[in-house]
């Protein structure tokens, strides 16, 4: 399977802090899937913005909402491959 294909996620969906990346990509016979990636986002001591996929309990259920509305938006992009 090849994981290279678009440079740009499908799309994005955030709640608060917590934010949910999805990409599309194609297998070695050319047929879409989708992976998404959860993360948390916040400033350092810095003031610089970092980002980590570490949670802690009070986010628990934020990150399985977001986790969600991930897998909702993939099947809709995948009823719009298909419907192609």
């Amino acid at each position: 399977m090849s994981e290279a294909s678009d440079n740009k996620p499908t799309a994005k969906i955030r709640l608060g802090r917590i934010s949910a990346t999805i990409w599309k990509r194609r297998n070695s016979e050319g047929k879409p899937f989708y992976r998404f990636n959860i993360e948390s986002t916040y400033k350092d001591d810095a003031g610089e913005y970092q980002t980590s996929s570490s949670f802690s309990l009070n986010e628990a259920l934020l990150v399985s909402k977001v986790a969600d509305l991930a897998d909702t938006k993939i099947r809709e992009l995948q009823d719009a491959d298909r419907d192609r």
